[in-house]
């Protein structure tokens, strides 16, 4: 769109609002940049102008931002000085709280664009040690996340140019592990991890490798260091760790007259360290990492196995405050768990059992006691939906050797409870004959608990605005905790289906088979299962409980699920649901009705027919014809023709024929003008040839081929003194066994030996060395040309009796003493091995009849 540009000039007066709004549709023009009525250089120097200004600076840098990623790379390298001094002396200054994350953002914009500049990246690696100087503890919490930005790009890039701030950047690090802010602590985390790659690797990265071995030891020390603070009033089953070695981390505040303030500081940094350990372990890093992973599983197993129960058997205030946080500390050594299970894999099969022994323990750690308060949202729902998600990842990455079979019965009585939804009322209704042996007390108080029961019920059936809403926030808050479990349950299934009991299996079926016949009944769901992605997650739970492996004595309900999943692609008001539905119905249908093994596409006999007979004129064979010619010249002429040479000598390489004499023959005659037309031919492809000269390897460069041109391949000296036997194996490669045998002709019969001379035609892809058995160097060669046609061949010669349908050209000018070339070919029908040349029909038959399956 043109004419954007003119529009810049006027917003620089406009207010800041206008100036956002304006250039972030922006962004959707980039043919801005291309456009011939706009001034570039006017409109950075406008902006310039408001960068001098300190008025004006936050709006110069804003529209800079915006502009500095999609500006002509040439642009950037004029401005670039001007901008670094300017960011420099913000930095120095220390400037005001809103300017100092828009400078920061600039220094990243000039960091992604040196990544293609040279005098970019000469700029900032002479700049950068004095702008990370104003990088430190004395930062406002404002501008923290744009400076953590800053130097996270700053060390990935340009590592070499941090090294000596080093100490400084570790200091200000450090300082920020109190942090609350998550953004603040995953940063932190990042740039900690690449602060260990910046002073180089060494040979093979040994520096690399030996400083990441001693921060992940570090960290798992420090975390162990504050475990005993935290479990220091609460028995443990592991023994408190010793002789650690811990990280240089900030002294913590003296809160001896607060035991609660206490508690969240040491909580919190074990929080922030433990997310440390966890983006130590899955981070990127330039080499590969010295995993010990009994140490951070160890780790992991202790801080699990005290439960906020145990921590609130004494009832210290110290200890309460720390059972608050306990947690958010499980969840941590959770996502630590899932980095070692997806950073290791299989190898992390060793510890099995004890990990798959923690799971249930978790679960029934965080298991919520049953009272008259059920229906409401249950306690440690975050935690227990991060036990579910560490499973599921457990069984994906392990499959069948994941050994949770081993524990399935205590986790599907925890994931069988959580997906089911709360029912608030059972009433019980005994029949008339059943109070007749009841004493007169008896039936007296049965008739008033009777009367009792029918007042509550007809208190909750009623109308009421409030019934109804009570009704509605039933399990309100379970949904997520309910999606978890269902999922957890698919991956299970797909685990270990096959190895779990029959029983189990039935009892899963008669729990899940009513709840998604309740979907399809209560098209307006309430409750449990109101959100959208509960019912998605039931679905794939009810089609895993189907498709997986099945005990013989429990098969699949597969009557009820083309009915559920049908229903519901057409009756939910969901249309996600609908969607998943329409999925699995498909799913289902292949289950019940199976393909074939192969699909029958019957062949196009006569597109193939066609395709044969005319494929000298397709492009790619015309191309060839071409590069041959080129070749056959280059070898006739003797010298080495560049590209515009190549092809201005086909045309004569065509008109012309090649002279392929060789010194030992340069005395014969002329050669005939069949020796001509074969010569010509030499640089043409015949398709149909059962031997070629290519080999396996497709591409080859131009002096291979020359080369081999010079040097043919098959070409077989046989001495006209004694003719012997010269036989080499060659590759079966057709129908035909004998194919590449040739007799010599009756004119030869008065020189030849007892034996008939037998010549085998190499394969190019043999190119092996041909065996002469005692014959000895001499001038008469048997050249095999590359076509020779049969039947011009039989009528030269009068003979059609050959055995092998190989013909020699020219037979009247071949004499058994005047040493001239006897040329002969394998013709095209020599691989039928029957003597009858085929025509099209039965070739295309033969393709088709090998590359179709028929039924």
């Amino acid at each position: 769109m043109e004419g954007v540009g003119q529009l810049i000039g006027s917003l620089l007066e406009s207010d800041d609002s206008l100036v956002d709004v304006f250039l972030n549709n922006l962004d959707e023009h980039q043919s801005f940049w291309t456009d011939p009525q706009n001034d570039l250089d006017a409109i950075f120097t406008k902006i310039g102008t408001l960068l001098a200004g300190s008025r004006t600076r936050d709006r110069g840098l804003k529209m800079l931002v915006h502009l500095l990623s999609g500006c002509p790379l040439e642009l950037v390298e004029d401005k670039a000085q001007f901008y670094m001094n300017l960011c420099t002396k913000v930095c120095e200054q220390r400037g005001p709280t809103q300017t100092m994350p828009l400078v920061y953002k600039l220094l990243q914009q000039l960091i992604h664009r040196s990544l293609a500049s040279n005098d970019l990246h000469k700029l900032l690696v002479s700049n950068l040690p004095k702008l990370l100087e104003s990088v430190g503890p004395k930062l406002s919490p404002p501008v923290v996340p744009s400076a953590l930005a800053f130097l996270e790009l700053a060390m990935q890039h340009y590592a070499g140019a941090c090294g000596p701030v080093k100490s400084r950047i570790e200091a200000f690090l450090y300082s920020l592990v109190d942090s609350t802010n998550p953004l603040v602590r995953n940063s932190t985390a990042r740039c900690l991890l690449l602060l260990q790659q910046i002073r180089g690797g060494g040979q093979h990265g040994t520096l690399h490798k030996r400083t990441w071995e001693e921060y992940y030891r570090k960290l798992v020390d420090t975390i162990h260091h504050l475990l005993n603070q935290i479990f220091a009033h609460t028995p443990e089953t592991f023994d408190e760790e010793e002789n650690l070695e811990c990280l240089k981390l900030p002294p913590i505040a003296n809160t001896v007259k607060n035991p609660i303030r206490k508690a969240q500081l040491l909580a919190i940094r074990a929080i922030n360290v433990i997310a440390f350990l966890d983006q130590a372990i899955v981070g990127a890093y330039p080499v590969a990492k010295p995993i010990a992973p009994f140490k951070a599983l160890n780790l992991i197993l202790r801080g699990l196995s005290v439960s906020c129960e145990a921590m609130g058997k004494n009832p210290l205030a110290e200890n309460i405050a720390f059972g608050t946080f306990l947690p958010s500390i499980h969840y941590g050594l959770l996502e630590v768990l899932d980095g070692l299970v997806l950073a290791l894999g299989t190898n992390m099969l060793m510890y099995g059992d004890s990990i798959c022994d923690l799971f249930p323990k978790c679960l029934r750690a965080t298991q919520t006691i049953r009272s008259d308060s059920e229906g409401t949202k249950k306690s440690f729902t975050r935690l227990r939906k991060k036990i579910y998600e560490s499973i599921q990842l457990w069984c994906e990455k392990m499959r069948y050797g994941s050994n949770i079979e081993l524990v399935n019965e205590p986790l599907l009585e925890q994931i069988v409870r959580d997906f089911t939804p709360y029912e608030s009322e059972v009433t019980l209704k005994m029949g008339a004959s059943g109070n007749k042996r009841l004493s007169s007390r008896a039936k007296r108080k049965l008739q008033k608990e009777q009367n009792a029961a029918t007042a509550l019920n007809q208190h909750h059936s009623s109308g009421s605005g409030i019934a109804e809403r009570k009704e509605q926030l039933l399990d309100a808050g379970n949904e997520t905790l309910c999606q978890a479990a269902l999922d957890c349950l698919s991956g299970m299934l797909q685990s270990a289906g096959c190895f779990i009991k029959p029983i189990t299996h039935k009892l899963l079926e008669e729990k899940i088979v009513p709840l998604c016949f309740s979907l399809v009944s209560h098209h307006q769901q309430l409750g449990l299962y109101s959100d959208e992605q509960v019912r998605v997650a039931l679905l794939r739970a009810f089609a895993a409980l189907i498709v997986n492996p099945h005990h013989h004595h429990c098969p699949p309900p597969l009557q009820y699920a083309s009915y559920i999943f049908n229903a519901l692609q057409t009756t939910d008001s969901s249309a996600m649901v609908r969607a998943v539905a329409a999925e699995l119905a498909r799913t289902m249908e292949l289950v019940v009705h199976p393909w074939k093994e192969t699909l029958y596409f019957p062949a196009d006999k006569s597109a193939i027919k066609d395709g044969l007979a005319n494929k000298e004129k397709h492009p790619l064979a015309m191309l060839t014809v071409v590069k041959q010619s080129f070749f056959a010249v280059h070898e006739a002429n003797g010298k080495v023709l560049d590209d515009s040479d190549a092809f201005g000598a086909v045309s004569s390489s065509l008109a012309e024929p090649l002279d392929s004499s060789s010194p030992k023959d340069s005395g014969d005659v002329a050669a005939s003008a069949d020796d001509a037309v074969a010569n010509e031919s030499e640089g043409e492809i015949n398709e149909s040839l059962a031997v070629t000269e290519a080999s396996d390897d497709s591409i080859v460069d131009d002096e291979d081929i020359l080369a081999e041109f010079r040097e043919p391949r098959g070409w077989i000296d046989v001495s006209d003194e004694e003719k012997s036997n010269h036989i080499t194996t060659i590759p079966d490669e057709s129908d035909c066994y004998d194919a590449g045998v040739i007799q010599c002709s009756e004119e030869d019969d008065d020189d030849k030996v007892e034996d008939s001379a037998v010549v085998a035609i190499l394969d190019s892809e043999e190119e092996s060395v041909v065996k002469q058995v005692g014959v000895a160097d001499d001038d008469d060669v048997v050249e095999i040309l590359p076509e020779v046609d049969l039947v011009g061949q039989e009528m030269a010669n009068g003979k059609s009796g050959l055995k092998h349908t190989i013909t020699s050209e020219a037979a009247d000018d071949v004499t058994t003493n005047g040493g001239s070339p006897k040329k002969a070919k394998l013709s095209p029908e020599s691989c039928n091995g029957t003597g009858v040349a085929k025509n099209i029909d039965d070739i295309v038959d033969e393709m088709v009849a090998e590359f179709v399956d028929e039924p």
